[in-house]
């Protein structure tokens, strides 16, 4: 691998914030291209960047980094990115004492992505029980919940104002032209015009 410093851009022994600023920007130009060759210089940034973050861990904790920020963008852009097992190290990295409203919302998101309903939706409980004002934690417990309990129809009724099983009248009529246009198709008619 070459230098991680080099890859990023930025002169060795940079702060870590210019690290982080360089990575954001480049994550930003590669990470939403398909190509190959876009992907593959994803891949050696991110090794980079985890390069130097993994090297300056102790330097991290004895500046107090670990404690002040928690960096949660830095963990919501890898979770956006699908890296969700470098979410989880970060996450699990952080202290218990220092975990709060964002660290267990942020845990939920990993874990609804993994699937884990059950978990995500315990994380996002504490997350909105600990900022009860915070209306992203609330929903993204009620989408949860919704989901594991298989409470499609409640989200239908509350865009509609009827649930799911239930036929409106234009509903009726789309159905009932469609299934003329089927019988015509086929010779008949179910839907005779004057």
């Amino acid at each position: 691998m070459r230098n991680p410093y080099e890859v990023l851009g930025v002169p060795e022994g940079a702060p870590l914030d210019q690290v982080k600023a360089a990575y954001k920007i480049l994550a930003q130009k590669y990470q939403n291209d398909p190509s190959f060759e876009a992907q593959r210089k994803m891949e050696e940034i991110n090794a980079a960047y985890d390069s130097i973050v993994m090297n300056a861990g102790g330097a991290y904790k004895n500046s107090g980094y670990a404690q002040g920020a928690n960096d949660y963008a830095d963990i919501a852009a890898k979770i956006r990115s699908g890296r969700l097992d470098d979410a989880q190290i970060l996450l699990d990295g952080i202290p218990e004492h220092q975990r709060d409203a964002q660290w267990y919302y942020l845990k939920g998101t990993v874990l609804q992505k993994r699937g884990w309903l059950e978990d995500a939706a315990n994380n996002f409980a504490t997350a909105s029980r600990l900022d009860p004002s915070n209306n992203t934690y609330k929903m993204a417990y009620n989408r949860v919940i919704n989901a594991r309990s298989g409470g499609y129809r409640t989200e239908r009724r509350a865009q509609t104002g009827r649930r799911s099983g239930d036929c409106g009248y234009l509903d009726c009529c789309c159905n009932l032209l469609c299934a003329d246009a089927c019988c015509e198709c086929m010779g008949g008619d179910l839907i005779s015009c004057c």
